[in-house]
């Protein structure tokens, strides 16, 4: 088989690339027949075991995936919908350039059948096993505890995971996005945000604080930002806090209010405000309406 011709960056840039497992399962749903939709910041990639699955993202077309075939959702905004007795093996994951932005995006979503791919379950299969061995089931939080070797594990798991089914999306036409990072102030800059503390989100972490730390003046590192990513400093620090806050909400183990709190906001209302504005919904609807499918 010819090679599926997979990406070629920078040292440097494949080190600041985030990838995450998120969760793996094997369960029926045992959700209502009816569609929902919300904007996720991460994707699933789902063996569809008994029932049928069906998703539309924007401009792409709706697509359907029946018992035995794979169902590949895309990152953002997403209406879809679970027969009610829909079962899934389920990974969900972020696999992002260093902007948050998921490697492999246009072309997406894709359905095909399994078992002209039965190294993916097989690899799929190994991420559960190991997931649910070591780390727990539901969806895990960054700050959860584990051991390194479990870490490397799973992580490895998930890796070789991504492997296969990065070779099949190149299969059916999907590339990857370029990664246009050229500056060091940029790329450090980004690794900032990525990877501050929940607690430094809200005030911590700052256009002012980050131009500090790469040495360079808040305005040329925002210029510099602009040019290389489209969006401000500040607009990266919002968009990783309400990736924080949607993790937090759909872990479901804290209370909003707890949420709203460990996130630098004033208030809880100050907060539903504020993820309302984004999402166009509260948290407490995001909270019921996400699925982790």
């Amino acid at each position: 088989m010819d090679s599926p011709g997979f990406p070629e960056f920078r040292l440097d840039q494949w080190t600041s690339m985030r990838i995450q497992l998120l969760w793996a399962y094997r369960k029926r749903l045992d959700i209502p027949d009816s569609p929902t939709s919300q904007t996720y910041h991460f994707q699933t990639a789902a063996l569809v075991l008994k029932g049928m699955a069906e998703v539309d993202q924007g401009k792409s077309r709706r697509v359907q995936a029946q018992a035995g075939e794979w169902l590949i959702f895309k990152q953002g905004k997403r209406w879809q919908r679970f027969t009610s007795d829909c079962e899934l093996l389920s990974i969900g994951f972020r696999f992002q350039l260093p902007t948050g932005e998921a490697l492999y995006d246009e072309g997406l979503p894709l359905a095909f059948p399994a078992k002209s791919h039965p190294q993916l379950e097989k690899e799929a299969r190994q991420v559960l096993r190991l997931t649910e061995k070591h780390i727990g089931s539901g969806f895990l939080l960054s700050n959860q505890v584990i051991d390194m070797r479990d870490y490397l594990l799973s992580q490895n798991a998930l890796r070789t995971f991504l492997i296969e089914l990065a070779g099949i999306l190149h299969e059916h036409g999907v590339r990857p996005q370029t990664m246009n990072q050229e500056h060091p102030q940029v790329m450090r800059a980004l690794e900032i945000i990525n990877t501050a503390m929940t607690r430094d989100l809200g005030k911590g972490v700052s256009a002012r604080s980050i131009a500090q730390e790469v040495a360079v003046s808040p305005n040329h590192l925002d210029r510099l930002m602009v040019a290389e990513t489209g969006r401000t400093i500040f607009q990266h620090i919002d968009t990783r806090r309400l990736r924080t806050a949607q993790d937090a909400l759909l872990a479901d183990q804290d209370s909003i209010k707890a949420i709203a709190y460990a996130l630098g906001f004033s208030s809880p209302a100050h907060f539903n405000s504020w993820f309302k504005k984004r999402t166009d919904t509260t948290p407490l609807q995001f909270r019921k309406q996400g699925s982790l499918a």
